[in-house]
């Protein structure tokens, strides 16, 4: 987890300029004011960086960034793909 935890913060930061003393494991993704337009991008970017696809319920504003690096953590290890919903 902590590799994807500093992945995930480190794309937090660059691409959705959340400043990093902000980012903390127990935040929602709407407390870090991504609305529904960055959670898209969101999704997409995290499909380049990590090659799974993350469903839209496992990157809403309800969301924290600990559930966020879970779900890519338990993705990668088992090597599946999850089909991104609108």
């Amino acid at each position: 987890m902590p590799e994807t935890y500093d992945a995930v913060r480190s794309l937090l930061n660059s691409a959705f300029r959340v400043p990093e003393d902000e980012i903390r494991p127990e935040l929602t993704l709407g407390q870090l004011d991504l609305d529904s337009l960055a959670l898209t991008e969101l999704v997409l970017i995290l499909h380049e960086r990590f090659g799974v696809r993350v469903n839209a319920e496992h990157a809403s504003r309800d969301t924290t960034v600990t559930q966020v690096v879970d779900h890519l953590d338990a993705l990668r290890a088992d090597g599946t793909e999850t089909v991104t919903s609108s």
